[in-house]
């Protein structure tokens, strides 16, 4: 089951040198930072994780791309920055930009009912007809999570998320639209219908032709059939010194819009780049300022303490100490993963593990102080 990353102490510590192991593997024309190399391997040894990839972003350019460890436990290949993952709950940042992109051409409004828009969908309660898009967006809709994604059964054909979204999904509201906030892999799915509705297109191809494609993101899809078998990774879970892989690949149509982008951190740099550069990429237009602006508005508090608040698809932090960071992480059977992005300096951290039970701050924390060395002007 996905589990949301709620929590992330974006403290630095101290960059240690040691000797380059040779279970790293970067692409011949990834751009490298030797002693950054040496220490995220050092800290994959000390953690046990099977294998990640990270990509970092400054200044709007790629500065470091590089793959760690192994694709499969006991004779993987080493993993290289092009080797794809499944992300998770990263998928959602993607959602959140699609309808951004359905509002900006007028053919969808935020406020708009959901039973407006997907008239079919079975209502159980009086309280859903009045869920709006934007408390979909915002978890304030509701609507309940996923109980089982049954990965073990997975949906393939096309009408697989739409019968989802409109009958099959939990239906039964958690509180009265608008009221609360709980977060909702199933407000996200029902997104993904939405898109498909009001398009007329599949969801995975709406994604690919209005996103992926226009960035240049060959290896990104959500269908997990259609990935380069040559770069696939395989998932693992457990203790160091236990881990094993996980019996069922992550993918199930009908979960797509929530759980199931598939890409590498290559090739999704372009998407965090495109954002960072206020929606747009060479020739590639994918949101306007204000689009982009508005989607990461804080709307709503998460955690007042470390100043979290919640955005439509991602999670801002703004501490007073801190540049503003805009963030979302996934947590999937077999795989983490982590995007998170500073418009300010225009930087960014791209990283997935292939090992559910990795410690992301063993890797994330050496990225932040690299990236506020480089900031700072210490590079």
């Amino acid at each position: 089951m996905i589990r949301l990353f709620k929590t992330f102490i974006a403290s630095v510590i101290a960059l240690v040198h040691v000797q380059a192991c040779a279970s790293t593997a970067p692409d011949v024309a990834a751009p490298d930072i030797p002693e950054f190399t040496s220490t995220l391997e050092n800290a994959r040894v000390e953690d046990g994780a099977v294998g990640f990839a990270m990509a970092l972003i400054d200044g709007g350019e790629l500065i470091y791309a590089h793959g760690f460890g192994e694709t499969e436990l006991g004779g993987g290949a080493p993993v290289t920055p092009s080797h794809i993952f499944h992300w998770a709950s990263v998928s959602k940042p993607l959602v959140a930009t699609a309808i951004m992109q359905l509002s900006e051409r007028g053919q969808l409004s935020l406020d708009a009912k959901l039973v407006d828009i997907l008239s079919d969908y079975r209502i159980t309660d009086p309280r859903q007809r009045d869920i709006t898009i934007r408390q979909i967006l915002l978890h304030t809709s509701g609507i309940p999570d996923v109980e089982n994604y049954n990965w073990d059964k997975p949906e393939y054909e096309d009408a697989a998320l739409m019968r989802w979204a409109l009958t099959d999904s939990p239906r039964d509201l958690l509180f009265d639209p608008g009221t609360a906030r709980k977060y909702s892999n199933v407000g996200y799915e029902i997104l993904g219908a939405v898109i498909e509705r009001i398009s007329g297109m599949s969801f995975e191809d709406y994604m690919r032709v209005n996103i992926f494609g226009p960035l240049g993101m060959d290896n990104a899809t959500f269908v997990y059939p259609d990935t380069e078998a040559t770069l696939r990774t395989i998932g693992h879970a457990g203790a160091k010194g236990e881990k094993h892989k996980i019996e069922h690949y992550p993918y199930n149509r009908r979960h797509g819009p929530s759980s199931t982008l598939n890409t590498s951190v290559i090739s999704f740099a372009p998407f965090a780049k495109a954002l960072l550069a206020g929606g747009s990429l060479g020739g590639a237009h994918i949101l306007d300022a204000d689009s982009l602006a508005d989607m990461w508005a804080p709307r709503w508090t998460i955690d007042e303490e470390n100043a979290e608040s919640g955005a439509m698809g991602w999670v801002v932090e703004q501490r007073p100490d801190r540049k503003r960071m805009i963030r979302h992480f996934g947590w999937d059977d077999g795989f983490r993963s982590a995007l998170l992005l500073f418009p300010e300096t225009k930087q960014a951290v791209l990283f997935v593990t292939n090992d559910e039970d990795a410690n992301l701050r063993a890797y994330l924390f050496p990225a932040l102080d690299i990236l506020k060395e480089r900031a700072s002007g210490e590079n």
